[in-house]
């Protein structure tokens, strides 16, 4: 059985219904990516790499993880910090924005907490590892280079190295600290997923050609580019292999895991070896759901109604 490790942290994830009311569920860009490649295809052993507190919250974190099939056995726990939280608001549009209380979370000193007590991932050959832009933002620079180094000498191992840059400005002390590490990570990646908007942000980069152009200098072998309105293309070598056209959804209601359910049915597609052009199309039948529906991750029973197969 393959193994998808991602790595990154899983917050609280608060959603206002009133006033004085919010709904909890626990979510985050790669632990969300994860549970929807864990959906797609159930044979995955799928893991996350993290750090969690031992509070209540934490403790209910590793429940919820349980029941979505993601294994914890990567994750250190420590008394000195806990989970992070995040709140979602949406406009009326869909279109959503975050008010976060982070700095005590755990997940943020994993790397330090890791180099104290290392320990081998038992991955290797066939085996994934994905991580994003905020996998690294959220850690202190020393750290950001341990997790490269890690996941240097995992790709070293045999795994396939999968980034989604998810580019988040106010994570970054500056534009140019961000592209630092984001080609750092693109150094060491097989299997980038980059957004139009995000290069557009970062390199002026207008087109998919501009991305893939770019993406040369780090010889990567896939590059899914979501463009938006533009749709969505996939690059393998540097030639299109699949291309999808924007799809827009009936309705949109919250668009915050529309590009992690994209990543992690993708990833799972074509981890059961699907080719580029049916998981394309697999991972965005997915995410045009997921912006139908509140908050990170789909009610199982509508997830299901989906009727999708990772069987070839």
């Amino acid at each position: 059985m393959s193994t998808l490790l991602a790595i990154g942290e899983c917050m609280v994830e608060l959603v206002p219904k009133r006033v004085s009311e919010c709904q909890q569920s626990f979510a985050g860009d790669t632990y969300n990516a994860l549970v929807y490649a864990k959906r797609f295809a159930e044979q995955l052993n799928c893991e996350l790499f993290s750090a969690v507190g031992e509070d209540i919250l934490s403790i209910n974190m590793l429940k919820k993880w349980q029941q979505e099939g993601i294994s914890s056995k990567q994750v250190i726990k420590t008394p000195d910090h806990n989970v992070g939280i995040y709140a979602i608001s949406t406009d009326q549009h869909g279109e959503r924005s975050f008010d976060y209380w982070r700095n005590q979370s755990a997940a943020k000193h994993m790397m330090e907490l890791y180099a104290k007590q290392p320990f081998d991932f038992g991955l290797g050959k066939n085996d994934w590892v994905f991580f994003s832009g905020i996998s690294l933002a959220i850690l202190e620079d020393d750290s950001k280079q341990q997790l490269v180094d890690l996941l240097t000498k995992l790709k070293a191992q045999g795994c396939i190295i999968a980034f989604d840059p998810n580019y988040r400005a106010r994570m970054w002390q500056s534009k140019a600290h961000a592209i630092e590490w984001l080609e750092r990570a693109y150094q060491i990646s097989d299997v980038v997923l980059p957004g139009l908007d995000d290069h557009y942000t970062l390199f002026g980069h207008t087109n998919a050609n501009d991305i893939v152009d770019y993406c040369q200098q780090f010889a990567i072998d896939e590059v899914v580019i979501k463009a938006g309105s533009k749709g969505m293309q996939v690059f393998c070598q540097n030639t299109l292999s699949a291309q999808c056209a924007f799809n827009p959804a009936p309705q949109q209601v919250d668009s915050t895991a529309a590009g992690d359910s994209f990543a992690g049915t993708y990833l799972a597609a074509r981890m059961t070896h699907h080719e580029p052009q049916i998981a394309l199309h697999m991972a965005d039948k997915v995410a045009s759901q997921v912006v139908q529906h509140q908050g990170a991750i789909l009610p199982f029973d509508v997830y299901q109604a989906l009727k999708l197969n990772s069987a070839k």
